[in-house]
């Protein structure tokens, strides 16, 4: 007896609810079509909400295009820094980076950049930066995935890159690589992105 009890509430609970819905939608309804002060004021919140959404995705847009001449700096300033020498130190960094890059990924697309250049200091010091860069490729927000390929690349046709001044000259047959090496050729990437080895 106890049940069909609680059934019959729960049933009378459910009724109280919807059409207390139903009557706030009539009113909310009644009030739109016949209020000249509730029509505006609904006006104002509607321009607020989409003024307040615009300047978000301008802010957004605006802080994910980043431009090379941005890009080649920052890339400057990271090569300018000391990289730890011995093995424990590397990986005492490459940990320390790794984490304040994760924790600056959560403050917003504004700091982007800040959160690849951590990103990118733990590559150069990692043993094989071509596992760690599929590793990214999971873990890592896209946008900032995209700075830390795109200072890669930088780096990799960087005229200034210390892998083409050990280079002898190539005759003009030759091919010419461009982009990132492929993971056959990982000893070279750990060259490129490790210039302390």
């Amino acid at each position: 007896m106890s049940s069909s009890n609680s059934k019959t509430i729960l049933t009378l609970a459910t009724v109280t609810v919807l059409s207390s819905l139903l009557a706030y939608a009539v009113y909310f309804d009644y009030k739109r079509r016949n209020d000249v002060a509730f029509r505006k004021k609904l006006r104002k919140d509607k321009k607020r909400v989409d003024k307040t959404t615009a300047q978000s995705r301008e802010a957004q847009a605006a802080s994910s295009q980043i431009s090379t001449e941005d890009l080649r700096a920052a890339l400057d300033k990271v090569k300018a820094e000391e990289v730890p020498s011995t093995p424990e130190q590397k990986e005492q960094y490459f940990m320390s980076q790794i984490s304040m890059g994760e924790q600056i990924c959560t403050q917003g697309p504004e700091f982007n950049l800040q959160a690849a250049l951590c990103f990118y200091r733990a590559l150069r010091v990692y043993p094989s930066p071509v596992e760690l860069i599929v590793i990214y490729q999971k873990t890592v927000p896209d946008d900032v995935f995209k700075i830390v390929m795109e200072m890669t690349n930088l780096d990799v046709s960087s005229p200034s890159s210390s892998i083409e001044r050990e280079l002898p000259e190539e005759d003009e047959s030759s091919p010419v690589r461009t982009g990132p090496p492929s993971e056959a050729s990982s000893q070279e990437w750990d060259k490129l992105t490790d210039p302390g080895s």
